[in-house]
């Protein structure tokens, strides 16, 4: 299994995400425990079927994801405006990138 994280770990987000889009219609279709209990969700949250349908492929996307998030090489990231975050910090409250 580990070695199978480290080989999708080095794949591209886009297919990724394409992997993660058919494991997460394939969960939904063969697992009933999950298919009820995400429908029982959709009831609970009142949305219709054009809000819900794809937050089941979205949701097998946010798993391909992790090999990727745990193995895969850091993120190059910047920030503008250093003073702003420096002042949260000073104020004593959180900031979140």
């Amino acid at each position: 299994m580990i070695r199978l994280f480290n080989l999708l770990s080095l794949a591209p987000l886009w297919l990724l995400h394409a992997l993660g889009w058919v494991m997460g219609w394939l969960a939904f279709g063969a697992s009933g425990v999950y298919r009820q209990r995400f429908l029982t969700n959709v009831r609970l949250a009142d949305l219709g079927w054009r809000q819900w349908l794809g937050a089941v492929g979205e949701s097998g996307k946010l798993v391909a994801e992790l090999p990727r998030l745990w193995l895969g090489a850091p993120t190059r990231y910047s920030w503008d405006n250093q003073a702003c975050v420096d002042r949260a910090y000073a104020a004593g409250k959180g900031v979140v990138f």
